[in-house]
């Protein structure tokens, strides 16, 4: 290997080690999971998954520098799992790995359920509200005033 490494001009090296990066890419995309957005739905478990069948679809990684959080870090982490395409994120840890002295890691499993109806009818968008919130009455809240009067005659006797 050596050999046929000194016997090519460094022009032609470079070249092939561009072929072979070209080459060696990340495998090809599942397409029955597409991407998608950042901020998606994900069910986040420090274990297995809680559901009965899934589909593998890779292992998220960030590399973080210690002045960010381990919340934004965290971030990352789901926001990778959404670009992946997946729904569920598992085998979190609870605490990043620390392999340089100013840099935290965070891996996980990402996954998306599988079997008859998953995915059907789901969406990424927020739906809102519950429809009972606020269904009933509107009371308008007491004036400062009001409220200071009340508690000034119930502290009265208290002596």
């Amino acid at each position: 290997m050596w050999l046929l490494l000194s016997a090519m001009s460094g022009r032609r090296f470079f070249a092939l080690a561009f072929v072979v990066a070209a080459c060696s890419g990340s495998r090809a995309h599942d397409a029955r999971y597409p991407r998608r957005a950042p901020g998606c739905a994900l069910s986040v478990h420090r274990g297995l998954p809680d559901v009965p069948v899934w589909d593998d679809i890779g292992v998220a990684k960030v590399d973080c520098y210690l002045d960010e959080s381990e919340i934004a870090c965290l971030g990352r982490l789901r926001t990778e799992a959404c670009r992946m395409g997946g729904d569920i994120l598992y085998d979190v840890p609870a605490r990043a790995s620390r392999p340089v002295e100013r840099g935290m890691i965070y891996r996980a499993k990402v996954a998306h359920t599988r079997g008859a109806g998953a995915g059907v009818g789901k969406t990424d968008k927020d739906e809102g509200p519950p429809s009972d919130a606020g269904g009933g009455p509107i009371a308008p809240l007491p004036a400062a005033a009001d409220v200071a009067a009340s508690a000034a005659r119930a502290d009265a006797g208290s002596q």
